[in-house]
């Protein structure tokens, strides 16, 4: 009897370690001051200098499209009228029509109209001020399982802390052909890297860093840098609509162009309310 349960006893005793040591992998990593952003914060400028115009992003160099990339780049912007001499929904966006920006954008735009960080040990919440849109970064053990993410625009997202830098995994995107800079697939991966300095006019500053990969739309990663300061007694207002009406008027302008036909489709031709 005694060689059973010394047996059980040592596996018990190994399953208790293994326990233990999986719990220890996973904990809680604490948030020093060195490390907690939490706050609401603004596009960093000089002192005394006026705001950047809400929302607004400077026009990148041209990405390094493949030749898939561009075109289904060339095609969104026939749908969306973009650099057309005349029409009336030139350079339409999701934006104007209540649409969450989505990633990279949301991040690109963040600033202009102030951002919300609440940072806690288990889970980072960025809540956008447009369309109140919102991000969640779960950290290490709190995590949703791959089999129960489902893909979005902002993407599923876990960080990890780098030192004092937090390093932000997203992937589970849907298709971002709407995406205002970069445009994406459904098989682009981001990686961000968020880090407070110290600054001598404001006090402190969070640094941010974005590479995104896509096999179907660059050849190379794409990057890009912002900086925020904290917007003193700053505060979220908020508003949401829905994706839908977006795709559907899409959709119509799609099969305007692939039938070689004007793409005059607006709004009020795909929902009601708008008549």
């Amino acid at each position: 009897m005694r060689l059973p349960v010394l047996r059980l006893l040592t596996g018990l005793a190994l399953s208790a370690a293994a326990a233990t040591a999986s719990l220890a992998q996973h904990a809680d990593q604490p948030l020093t001051a060195e490390r907690d952003f939490s706050g609401v914060w603004t596009t960093y400028r000089d002192p005394g200098a006026p705001p950047a115009p809400g929302g607004r992003i400077a026009a990148p160099d041209e990405p390094p499209f493949t030749a898939e990339g561009r075109r289904r780049r060339d095609e969104y912007r026939k749908l969306v009228g973009e650099g057309s001499e005349a029409g009336s929904f030139s350079g339409d966006n999701p934006a104007a029509h209540c649409v969450p920006y989505g990633m990279p954008t949301m991040m690109q735009s963040a600033g202009g109209y102030p951002i919300e960080f609440i940072l806690r040990p288990e889970q980072l919440t960025m809540i956008y001020e447009v369309e109140s849109e919102t991000r969640r970064v779960y950290m290490p053990g709190h995590g949703v399982v791959p089999e129960k993410r489902l893909p979005v625009r902002q993407g599923y997202s876990e960080g990890h802390w780098d030192g004092n830098t937090l390093v932000v995994e997203t992937t589970d995107m849907t298709d971002g052909l709407d995406q205002r800079s970069y445009p994406h697939s459904d098989q682009a991966k981001i990686v961000e890297r968020f880090r407070l300095v110290p600054d001598a006019k404001v006090g402190r500053i969070l640094e941010y860093d974005l590479t995104m990969t896509d096999p179907v739309y660059y050849t190379q990663p794409i990057h890009f840098t912002r900086k925020w300061m904290p917007l003193k007694d700053g505060h979220i207002m908020a508003y949401n609509c829905t994706e839908e009406p977006w795709l559907r008027l899409l959709d119509a302008r799609r099969k305007q162009l692939e039938a070689g036909q004007p793409v005059t489709a607006q709004m009020k031709d795909v929902i009601d309310v708008y008549n």
